[in-house]
């Protein structure tokens, strides 16, 4: 019996958003600019680089959304063995994203206060929005649940012989790197972990881009790359 288009359908879709996702996230920390760890400092820098401040946010919300659907391939990915690991990791990561999107909401509030200039109020707004408990835990905090989301997920690939070592390791590593840009305020930090993690999930993307829909449903051990159209 084949499988309809439908299958085939969420094994496309789940493979681009393996891939464009972390390219996105990657396109976001190249033209963001600076991070710096200071309120007023911070407001400045997207004062003067407003433009390449929005275009980040346009990517990261992209970014955010493609690497849900993912995710939620990487879950399916666990369906019959390490289920476990699949659906722990799997709710863990997708409350952290959603809460990164609400992070990336607050940063377009931002821009749009300084687009008549930087303003004491406006220091004073971000300054709140990153210290105070109310808006820390939300913003801040609860996004870290995707990296340890990412994590798990990435062991329960490994142990179910999914993926490669590397992939794992890339994918976990990826994701706390990007999580520490901000913390770190390191620009640099971002861009790298993005880079990893591009290559771990674009990785498992591919696999899954180039497998049949029956090897979908049923996720074989990992054989390594196989060229296209089946041929050896």
């Amino acid at each position: 019996m084949g499988f309809t288009d439908s299958h085939h359908f969420r094994k496309t879709l789940a493979g681009c958003c393996m891939v464009a996702g972390p390219l996105f996230a990657l396109a976001a920390f190249i033209v963001s600019p600076a991070i710096k760890s200071g309120s007023a400092a911070q407001v400045a820098q997207v004062a003067g680089h407003q433009d390449r401040f929005l275009l980040s946010g346009f990517l990261s919300l992209a970014a955010v959304a493609l690497v849900i659907g993912g995710s939620l391939g990487l879950m399916h990915m666990l369906r019959e063995r390490m289920v476990g690991y699949g659906n722990v990791g799997g709710v863990l990561t997708l409350v952290g994203l959603v809460f990164t999107m609400a992070q990336v909401a607050a940063q377009f509030t931002l821009w749009a206060a300084v687009n008549d200039g930087v303003q004491p109020a406006d220091v004073s707004t971000w300054h709140t929005v990153t210290h105070d408990t109310a808006m820390v835990i939300p913003l801040v905090a609860v996004p870290w649940l995707a990296v340890v989301g990412f994590a798990v997920l990435a062991m329960g690939l490994y142990r179910a012989h999914v993926v490669d070592w590397w992939m794992a390791a890339m994918l976990a590593v990826g994701a706390l790197g990007i999580t520490l840009a901000g913390p770190l305020a390191s620009l640099g930090v971002g861009i790298v972990g993005a880079a990893l993690f591009l290559v771990g999930m674009g990785s498992i993307g591919m696999i899954v881009l180039r497998e049949s829909d029956a090897d979908w449903e049923h996720t074989p051990d990992y054989r390594g790359f196989r060229p296209a159209a089946g041929m050896r």
